[in-house]
């Protein structure tokens, strides 16, 4: 006698299938926010390696600047000179904050092509959250003469600078004497505030009057030969800083 064998087929229920999909559901979703909040800290590391390599090539300008910076004194529209070898303040340039000028030396001018010296006006100003790098295309000022603007940084809410002056740091000073080292404390939105500090050259001293005449003259550094005086001063410049370079 034969009997037939069967064999229930078996299978998942609803209950099993729908519980299978939850959990297939909340991996998924646990796997798109994983991979959202990656994405969005890659891009914020990226915005923010932006714009600390911005924040250091503005610092490098800024560097650069004084570390060819040079005592000498400014001279009016009424062609007197002041005994201020650099001016800060407040109430400079229309700036929103402490705004700084000086002279500083190393401005390029190979073979005197350019009818300017090699000493530079430069100043710092904030404007519009702005730190600008200003400068003329001669020493002295010039009636009507506009200044040339660079960003250096952006999104400043103030900037504060120090000086280094008889072995102290004097926030207030009268640009009389040459301090050894400059502080500049900024304050950027999202990263606070910030402070580097500058050593100055120390052979840093005022020009001959040969100099200064040649400067404002607009005959550039030349001598009879058209080079001498040009790679003298720029000599003096790259020892000042020898150290930066």
């Amino acid at each position: 006698m034969f009997t037939n064998a069967t064999k229930a087929n078996s299978g998942f229920t609803l209950l099993e299938m729908l519980v299978a999909i939850a959990i297939f559901a909340m991996i998924g979703l646990a796997a798109n926010s994983v991979l959202s909040t990656v994405m969005k800290n890659d891009e914020a590391t990226k915005a923010f390696s932006v714009r600390l390599k911005a924040l250091q090539q503005g610092f490098g300008a800024i560097e650069r600047d004084l570390g060819q910076m040079v005592a000498r004194t400014f001279r009016g529209f009424d062609g007197e000179r002041s005994s201020n070898y650099f001016q800060t303040g407040d109430d400079l340039l229309d700036s929103e904050t402490e705004a700084l000028i000086f002279y500083r030396l190393g401005w390029l001018n190979p073979d005197g092509i350019l009818p300017r010296g090699s000493i530079q006006s430069v100043a710092y100003v904030v404007q519009e959250g702005r730190l600008e790098r200003w400068y003329y295309p001669y020493p002295e000022p010039v009636t009507g003469e506009e200044p040339l603007k660079t960003l250096i940084i952006e999104n400043v809410i103030s900037v504060e600078y120090s000086f280094y002056i008889n072995d102290k740091w004097e926030r207030k000073t009268d640009g009389s004497t040459m301090p050894r080292g400059i502080a500049i404390e900024i304050e950027l939105e999202g990263l606070g505030k910030i402070q580097r500090q500058f050593l100055l050259p120390k052979g840093a001293s005022a020009p001959t009057s040969d100099d200064q005449n040649s400067g404002n003259n607009g005959n550039g550094n030349e001598s009879e030969d058209g080079s001498e005086d040009e790679n003298e001063n720029t000599g003096n410049g790259n020892s000042a800083t020898g150290g930066n370079n």
